[in-house]
């Protein structure tokens, strides 16, 4: 018995210790947590069963009136009273600390801090944006007043003093024409897509926030350069500039912690009601453990009481044979080891007697 309860409760510990790691793990919680749950579950009916089955047993021994059976059904509810009472009540703190803790993760203040610092940096990519629109719109004027030689000539002008990294002219149909950046890594310019030069055509004016890799974001503005007159084809001017390198990994930050929120916040109730589950099944499984164990220590304890009065219904029936003591250091076992002794003594005595009256 003592090693089925061992074996039960260590094997519903490594479960409930991989349960609630698969909570704090999300990928380790979406395809692991129900098979942790349910496993958990069968370690708590296992030992609920058990104890239902040591309830009959104790039961049965009560009706028969077996000696020692009251002893061991007080024990057992004393035992038992000592572990629940603590346990449902460390219980219904605990759900109610889980659930309000969960609650403050969610506080309207901090939803709206999150908020203020997302639009804070939107606010500040679309002022660099509208800046190099604007750039981009005093430069297609500009160049919309000379040849096809001259934009040549003056793109690179017109770039540095805009102070933008790179300039190209392209064609309706994406060719490029002419290009002036300011870093020497990449030379041509990135090439824009058919549906981006039909929209800055129509619209005149497209601006971009683009993302490359990871953190980084640069800006991308087309402006159509008309040039006077009739007849004369439309170019395409194209102005990128990077965001700054601190701007965009804050504003990488605050929108990855914002989308994180609200994909709590999605999940608020699930996640209230899976810690709830987590904890039930720590606790289940902790009284259950204490009610089991409170069976075999009341077991024990009465032990010497049925080996008392077993020896005493013997030695009234006159069967002096010593009985087997109890092997322990408490005040249990000395008082068997000493009926012991002294059934062995009265057999003793019983012997000598019975040898003398056969001499006689």
């Amino acid at each position: 018995m003592k090693g089925l309860i061992v074996a039960a409760v260590s094997f519903g510990g490594i479960l409930l210790f991989l349960l609630a790691s698969a909570s704090a793990n999300t990928a380790l919680f979406a395809s692991n947590y129900a098979w942790l749950l349910g496993l958990n579950a069968v370690v708590a009916l296992s030992l609920l069963a058990l104890i239902c089955w040591q309830l009959r047993v104790l039961w049965r021994e009560h009706r028969a009136k077996v000696f020692g059976s009251r002893l061991k059904l007080r024990l057992m509810l004393m035992f038992g009273l000592m572990a629940v009472l603590p346990g449902v009540l460390i219980y219904a703190v605990s759900v109610q600390f889980v659930t309000k803790s969960i609650e403050t993760w969610f506080d309207v203040r901090v939803e709206k801090a999150l908020e203020a610092g997302l639009n804070l940096g939107r606010s500040a990519l679309d002022s660099l944006l509208a800046e190099l629109a604007a750039k981009g719109q005093a430069m297609a004027v500009e160049l919309g007043e000379r040849s096809e030689t001259q934009r040549r000539l003056e793109l690179n002008r017109l770039r540095e003093q805009s102070g933008v990294q790179s300039a190209a002219l392209f064609s309706t149909t994406g060719e490029l024409l002419a290009t002036a950046t300011g870093e020497l890594a990449t030379l041509l310019p990135s090439q824009p897509t058919a549906e981006q030069l039909r929209r800055a055509l129509a619209e005149r004016r497209v601006a971009l926030i683009e993302s490359h890799g990871d953190r980084d974001l640069n800006l991308r503005v087309l402006v159509a350069v008309t040039p006077p007159g009739l007849g004369v084809e439309t170019r395409i001017l194209q102005l990128t500039d990077p965001v700054p390198a601190a701007l965009a990994v804050n504003a990488d930050s605050v929108q990855t912690v914002y989308a994180d929120y609200q994909e709590l916040s999605l999940g608020r109730e699930g996640l209230t009601r899976i810690y709830a589950m987590t904890l039930t099944l720590t606790v289940l499984l902790a009284l259950f453990t204490a009610i089991a164990l409170a069976f075999v220590l009341a077991r024990r304890l009465s032990a010497p009481l049925s080996i008392l009065a077993e020896g005493t219904q013997a030695v009234a029936s006159g069967d002096y044979t010593p009985r087997q003591a109890v092997h322990s250091s408490d005040e249990l076992g000395v008082l068997t080891r000493s009926f012991k002794q002294m059934t062995s003594q009265l057999d003793e005595a019983r012997r000598d007697n019975e040898r003398q009256r056969a001499e006689l």
